[in-house]
Formats: structure tokens, C-alpha cells, sequence
């Protein structure tokens, strides 16, 4: 019984003698009890202290225990909860189980059934535990790489340290691509409510009308399509962290709404008369300048005051350059995983191309553009080959819009021969000109001369001139020499 030993046990019974025996045992056993006889007790219990384990009586007073045990499994998704069922209830118990009960016991239970279920459900949850911390700790070196330890950044993770704790707003401002929702999640994963649900929303992405709807939720028969109750993003934030992201895009009609919000976290779901009240810490993004967005009547002063208790700047890539090396490491490692590729090296004028390239697109682009590296790169090292033009320089001007002379000079360079004579040049572009013609044309005259923009008897005199058929062969019957020749 060693799990068991300073386990924090919630036991949810109504039955006072049956609670009163369980208590006593598994305090006994060195146990802490929180007993409630309600649904109700029973939520309070939970939110008030942190539990290693739930007993849940299957019928209370005021319900089914299956809907605690939903609220309890959303807000921690590894809790073990053991249902407690009556004869008769067993079909019950097991559709409990589809809902994430790890065991279920029929009462009366013997003591001995119960304390191999307490440390069977406890086993699992300690190796569970234990399989979130490795993997906490995996992330915890990966975070370091994508977080970066400029100092620019090294002054947001202070900060972060410092602030994820408490229940603040916080506004996070940056251009698009900085990472923005990155450091939202963080600042939830550092708070006390790491274990309640995080909560994006794209405020860009929601129109007036359906606005409301989206983060408040509505009733069953609300409106036309409404057939179902709908609970709104605010209400699956509850006990957790809700991310406004593009804040400064939400629409102005509903800024007044979000505002009431924010001042009580409480709201009504649309068609509902019952009050919702959730308890949400609120964590918004935007890449506008909301100060510009207020003196243009496009953003409410009094919501932007609300939101940003704490603001925090990400700055662009190119403000923050020695952090690249570090978040190239960190994607190569990630996309060669997903994308199944053998590890891969940068080769020093590659990194060198991607550390002075300004970044437009933030870290996002970053790694778009080293996905598509890895995808083209047919060796172990990303060469300069393998990154868009934009990052080489490639795209010059002189590339996208031929100049002719530029073109004039390099055929010349290439040319098997050594140009005598002006004369002699001029001749040799002639001929090579009025043969590229013909073969374009299948040696139609008529469509070489148009091609040439002479006339057909020009074009035949010509033909004469540098000794070619018709067809735009040499004419070997001629002794004309070809320039150059």
C-alpha cells in the first residue's frame, strides 16, 4: 500500500456509513480524504485541493457521478477515477469506463478488492506521471532551442517567470510569424492552471455575426440551426487560459461584449436566461499597433486597457539573429522526425545566407524554408542551392527583366569562335538567325520572313548571301565561306 501512503483521495458517497468506513481505512493507510456526499461537494472539493485519486458513488443525490467525472477527466486528463455501483448498476459502470474511469467496484466492496483498485489506479497514474515528465523534461531542451537565449529573449522568459503565475491579462505584440501563440501556451504551461484546458481563438477568422456565438455558445432552439446546446470558447476555457489571438482584428460590435467579459467573467450563452460564470485567465496577440487602432475608432480604449494588465513584445528575427543557429537545430531535428529524412547539416555558406537574410515572415518562414530544404536536399548537407531565391540573391533584376545587352555579351563569351572583324560578326548572327527561323517555321518561307520581319525576296536573297537552302541547311554546293570561319 505504499501509493496509497500521503495520496490525496477524493471520495464522493452518500451512503454516511459506507463513507465513514472507507475514510477511516485509507486513513489508516496514510491517506488524505476529502469527503463529499454531492455532485456539487464533490466539484468544490476537487477545485479546492489537488487530488491523486477519486471514489465516485455512481448515484447521488443530485445525479449521475458520470458528469463529474467528466468535469474531473477535462481538467485532468490523467486523474484515476474508480466508480463505487450498486447491484443492478454494473451496465452503468461500464459506460463510465468509455468515459475515462480507469476500474469499477460493486458495493459492498471488501476492503481487500478496494485497496488492490486504489493501487492498481495508482500504479498506472505514477507511471503515467512519469512518462509526462520525461517527456516535460524533452520538451523543456526543445523549448530552449525554439525559445532562444539572445537577450532580447532572455529578458521575455524572465518575465514570463514572473508573471505566468498569477491570473493577469497579458497582450503579446509582434509582427505575424514571431511566435506569438508559442509564448501564450507558455505562460499557461507555467501557471496554475497548467492543468486546465488552453483555448485558441482567431479573432481574424470570426465574422460579426457569428462572433458571439462562437466564443459565448448558445442554447438549444436558439435560432434556426440551433439544435443542440453549444457551450462557447470562454465556457471550454473555464479553469484554464483562453487566447485571443489577432485581438485587434475582433469586430467593434462585439468589443463591448468581450469588455463586460473581462470585468466579470460572466455571460449569457445566446437564447440562455441562466448566467454563465467561468473562471478564464485571458492571454491576447496582436501584430497592430492597437494605440494607432484606438485613435482611428477602430479599437475601444477601455477594452485595450483591460487587456493589457501585461504587455510583452516579441521581436522580430532579424532584431534577434544569434538565436537562429539555435531554432535551426530545433527544426532540422523536428521536420527530419515528421518528414522521415536522415539527419542533415547545414553547410557554412548556407547558415551564413540564412543568418544575414532579414526574415520577413519571423520564425515561421524559418522553418517553411528549411521544410522545403530538407524535401530538396538529396545528401547530408542543405546547400545554398536548396534555399529560395529570395535568401540567395539569385533574383536579380538583370535575371527577371533580360537585358539584351547582358545577354548579347555573355552568348559572345560562349561563342567556339574568335570575332575577327566586325563585319565577319555581323554576318555569322545573320545567318545563325535566319536558320533559327527556318527550323522554327518547318522552313516555310513566308513564316521565317515574318519571324524576321523582312520580306520573302529579302529573306531569299539572304539565303544566297550565307549559302542556305531553302530549308536552312548549308548549301554545300556553294563555297561561300561562314563568317568567322
Amino acid at each position: 500500500m505504499d501509493n496509497i501512503e500521503r495520496s490525496v483521495i477524493l471520495l464522493v458517497e452518500d451512503d454516511a456509513s459506507l463513507a465513514r468506513f472507507t475514510a477511516d481505512w485509507l486513513r489508516e493507510a496514510g491517506a488524505t480524504v476529502q469527503h463529499a456526499a454531492t455532485l456539487a461537494e464533490g466539484a468544490a472539493c476537487a477545485r479546492r485541493v489537488p487530488i491523486d485519486l477519486a471514489l465516485l458513488d455512481l448515484h447521488l443525490p443530485d445525479g449521475l457521478s458520470t458528469t463529474l467525472l467528466a468535469d474531473l477527466r477535462a481538467a485532468d486528463p490523467d486523474l484515476p477515477v474508480i466508480m463505487l455501483t450498486e447491484y443492478g448498476s454494473v451496465s452503468t459502470a461500464v459506460e463510465s469506463m468509455k468515459l475515462g474511469a480507469v476500474d469499477y467496484l460493486e458495493k459492498p466492496y471488501q476492503q481487500a478488492n478496494l485497496a488492490y483498485a486504489i493501487e492498481r489506479a495508482l500504479t498506472l497514474d505514477g507511471l503515467r506521471r512519469e512518462v509526462r515528465s520525461l517527456r516535460r523534461t524533452e520538451q523543456a531542451g526543445r523549448d530552449a532551442a525554439v525559445r532562444g537565449t539572445s537577450p532580447a529573449m532572455s529578458a521575455i522568459w524572465e518575465m514570463v517567470a514572473q508573471i505566468a503565475p498569477s491570473d493577469a491579462n497579458i497582450l503579446i505584440t509582434g509582427e505575424s510569424g514571431t511566435g506569438k501563440e508559442m509564448l501564450a501556451r507558455a505562460l499557461h504551461t507555467a501557471s496554475q492552471r497548467a492543468k486546465g484546458p488552453f483555448i485558441p481563438v482567431n479573432c481574424g477568422g470570426i465574422t460579426a455575426t457569428l462572433a458571439e456565438d462562437q466564443l459565448f455558445g448558445h442554447e438549444a432552439h436558439a435560432f434556426t440551426d440551433a439544435r443542440a446546446l453549444r457551450r462557447g470558447d470562454f465556457e471550454l476555457a473555464d479553469r484554464g487560459t483562453i487566447f485571443l489571438d489577432e485581438i485587434g482584428e475582433m469586430p467593434l460590435s462585439m468589443q463591448p461584449n468581450l469588455l463586460r467579459v473581462l470585468d466579470s467573467r460572466r455571460f449569457f450563452r445566446l437564447g440562455g436566461e441562466r448566467e454563465i460564470r467561468v473562471d478564464v485567465r485571458v492571454i491576447a496577440a496582436t501584430n497592430r499597433a492597437l494605440a494607432e487602432a484606438v485613435a482611428q475608432g477602430q479599437f475601444r480604449q477601455d477594452l485595450l486597457f483591460r487587456l493589457n494588465v501585461f504587455t510583452i513584445h516579441l521581436p522580430p528575427l532579424r532584431e534577434r539573429r544569434e538565436d537562429i543557429p539555435l531554432l535551426i537545430a530545433a527544426f532540422l531535428r523536428d521536420l527530419g522526425q515528421s518528414l522521415k529524412k536522415p539527419k542533415r547539416r547545414l553547410s557554412a555558406s548556407t547558415l551564413r545566407l540564412l543568418v544575414a537574410y532579414d526574415w520577413p515572415g519571423n520564425v515561421r518562414q524559418l522553418r517553411n524554408v528549411l521544410e522545403r530544404a530538407l524535401i530538396l536536399c538529396p545528401g547530408t548537407d542543405i546547400q545554398p542551392a536548396h534555399l529560395p531565391p529570395e535568401i540567395t540573391g539569385q533574383r536579380d533584376a538583370a535575371v527577371a527583366t533580360p537585358n539584351p545587352d547582358v545577354l548579347w555579351e555573355r552568348w559572345l563569351d560562349a561563342a567556339p569562335f574568335d570575332v575577327i572583324a566586325l563585319s565577319e560578326g555581323e554576318q555569322h548572327i545573320e545567318r545563325l538567325l535566319i536558320e533559327r527561323a527556318l527550323r522554327q517555321t518547318g522552313g516555310v518561307r513566308g513564316e521565317a520572313a515574318q519571324l524576321l520581319g523582312v520580306s520573302p525576296d529579302s529573306l531569299g536573297y539572304y539565303l544566297k548571301k550565307h549559302g542556305l537552302k531553302k530549308d536552312g541547311q548549308r548549301d554545300e554546293g556553294r563555297h561561300a565561306q561562314p563568317a568567322g570561319g
